[in-house]
């Protein structure tokens, strides 16, 4: 069947159809429900976020002593600093930091807090003690690098704030430990009154490794190396952490003939504190002293990619290089020692047989790597052959051991300028 369907004769209009104006009004309702109530849909597709609990200094002061058992000093002190921040009139905290700063020898900032707390509470004696003990460390510091006449204002600091915690409890061995050490620190000859300070300091805490420490230098000071080895034995027992008493120890061992065993000493402090440079240096200058001097090279090295401002090891490095014949890597390390020295003599401050020697590996250094340098400064370098050796003499005298040395030098140039090097 056919259908004859004839076409509309008006044309469709392109106006919104029924449905289109349905979803148009909707929308619009919608919208306005999200404008009126915005906040609580918010809300519920995006929910606030719960405020994590804010932590507390005393759990700062936590982390620090966990983290400090566990051999991680750099959180540790973080740790404690941070608690110091959030609570800064809690002394326990700086006291702690303190103590873990001296254990660690860092001074600088051992005294920086110490310094700090003082002020904070003047008249407690734990308070003094740590403030002795940065004082006293510092002293040391000062010293090794030749500044003795800062060291002794600081040996007479730690002094003041060890007596002065001792009169305010009398029952604090501790303060009378550092009080021993100080004056011992000041002067050799102090070690009568210092054997007092610390038999009483025994007598109050036989416990304390601080107590057992300085009784050891007090005895070692006097030539008793069996009673000072037993006491810093004694020390590293009762405080497996205290670095100073394992590094002593060592060098007891080592200077009474007991090598293998300060050895071994030093590679298990080494162990558990591999980043110590204090470690690192005391191994790597043993074995120099033994004639090791590859080994010695390595740990000294370690010691100096630590602490690259250790003058000591510096030193022992350049010396480590000279024994070995590399006389290019030898005269910058050399070179970094013999100026703190140098500056320091320039001060007022003797050489020693130790430093003196320096003066001579970086004249015979200068002299083997090129016979010009035994009068001229040539390029890169500081010194000349000539000058090093004649502050030897100069500082040491002529019949000294290290003199000799200097006139053996200042030969060997004079005869290499004659035969033209």
């Amino acid at each position: 069947m056919y259908v004859d369907r004839t076409p509309s004769r008006y044309p469709r209009r392109g106006g919104p159809t029924c449905l289109t104006i349905v979803l148009l009004m909707v929308g619009i309702v919608a919208a306005y429900f999200l404008t009126t109530n915005a906040e609580e849909v918010i809300e519920a597709v995006i929910p606030t976020p719960t405020p994590e609990p804010t932590r507390t200094a005393e759990s700062y002061a936590l982390s620090a002593s966990l983290y400090r058992r566990d051999g991680e000093i750099s959180r540790a002190v973080e740790s404690f600093e941070t608690a110091i921040e959030l609570d800064p009139t809690n002394v326990q905290y700086y006291i702690d930091l303190i103590r873990l700063l001296t254990l660690e020898g860092d001074a600088e900032n051992a005294l920086l807090w110490a310094e700090r707390v003082n002020v904070l509470e003047p008249n407690n004696d734990e308070v003094l003690t740590s403030v002795a003990a940065a004082y006293l460390l510092n002293g040391e510091r000062l010293a090794e690098v030749g500044n003795r006449t800062e060291a002794e204002l600081q040996y007479q600091k730690a002094v003041d704030a060890a007596q002065r915690g001792v009169q305010i409890n009398p029952n604090n061995a501790d303060a009378y430990a550092y009080q021993a050490g100080a004056l011992i620190s000041q002067n050799r000859d102090n070690f009568t009154e210092a054997q007092d300070l610390v038999d009483t300091a025994l007598a109050i805490n036989s416990q304390s490794a601080t107590v057992h420490f300085y009784r050891a230098i007090v005895f070692e000071t006097q030539g008793y190396y069996n009673q000072a080895i037993e006491s810093y034995e004694t020390a590293r027992q009762l405080n497996p952490a205290y670095i100073d008493a394992s590094l002593a120890l060592a060098y007891s061992y080592f200077y009474t003939d007991n090598r293998q065993r300060a050895i071994l000493v030093l590679r298990d402090l080494i162990e558990v504190n591999p980043n110590n440079a204090d470690a690192q240096d005391a191994l790597g200058w043993m074995y120099f002293l033994a004639g090791q001097y590859a080994d010695a090279e390595f740990y000294l090295e370690q010691a100096v990619d630590i602490d690259p401002n250790m003058v000591r090891a510096r030193a022992h490095l350049g010396s480590a290089y000279y024994k070995n014949f590399n006389y290019d890597f030898a005269i910058p390390e050399l070179e970094f020692a013999v100026d703190a020295y140098d500056q320091a003599y320039e001060a007022g401050t003797p050489l020693t047989d130790s430093t003196s020697l320096y003066f001579n590996y970086l004249g015979f250094a200068y002299f083997r790597l090129d016979p010009t340098l035994c009068y001229v400064e040539n390029g890169p370098y500081q010194y000349n052959s000539e000058y090093l050796f004649n502050r030897v003499l100069e500082a040491m005298g002529p019949d000294s051991f290290r003199g000799q040395d200097a006139q053996i030098g200042l030969e060997e140039c004079r005869n290499a300028n004659l035969t033209g090097g």
